[in-house]
């Protein structure tokens, strides 16, 4: 979407004009339910995610006079609130897995449904990569990840992000090959657990 048009939405906002919400909620709805999901790491349920992404919409209208169009572009400010909004309920998650005594509340295997037909050797292997990928993504500093989902999930272009970050655009190819040379070897390490493993 045109910068013109974060323009329009954020002056609809501050008008308290709710066609700026609906607008809002166009440009960056799929965004940050897809940042809500990766946040809450397989924690909840796909409402969970989707509450998230309301509460950080209902935070952008609230909280619009804050934003600053010369640090941030509209998109990035209200994936920064689903970013806050879904470690909120990330935790929220977690003490209610617990139990009195703090201890993991654990749920005996027999309770989870048969799946209707054995998955196929292909989409084992499938899933296998993607949770070891996430894994390994929750391990990497949080500079890293944020820099990594930014570029490869929601696909955000580099010089977008170098003028949100403040940086040269040689910076943050720089730091995006960090970012990737760490993924790669938390991603080696698993496998090498792995083969051990077995």
């Amino acid at each position: 979407m045109p910068e013109w048009d974060e323009q329009t939405i954020h002056r609809l906002l501050l008008a308290r004009d709710p066609t700026g919400l609906d607008l809002l909620v166009d440009l960056v709805a799929h965004k940050a339910y897809r940042l809500a999901r990766m946040v809450l790491g397989g924690l909840g349920t796909e409402q969970d995610a989707e509450e998230v992404v309301s509460d950080a919409l209902a935070a952008a209208w609230e909280r619009v006079a804050e934003f600053d169009p010369a640090r941030s572009t509209l998109t990035n400010w209200v994936l920064m609130l689903t970013k806050y909004a879904a470690l909120d309920r990330r935790r929220m998650l977690r003490r209610r897995k617990l139990d009195a005594g703090g201890q993991s509340r654990v749920i005996p295997l027999g309770a989870a449904p048969e799946p209707a037909a054995p998955p196929s050797d292909e989409v084992v292997l499938a899933g296998e990569e993607q949770a070891a990928l996430h894994a390994a993504l929750r391990r990497l500093p949080e500079a890293e990840r944020e820099l990594l989902i930014r570029r490869y999930f929601f696909e955000e272009p580099l010089a977008e992000m170098a003028r949100d970050l403040g940086i040269t655009r040689g910076a943050l190819d720089t730091r995006l090959w960090r970012a990737r040379q760490s993924l790669k070897r938390l991603l080696n390490d698993e496998s090498e657990v792995q083969s051990h493993g077995r």
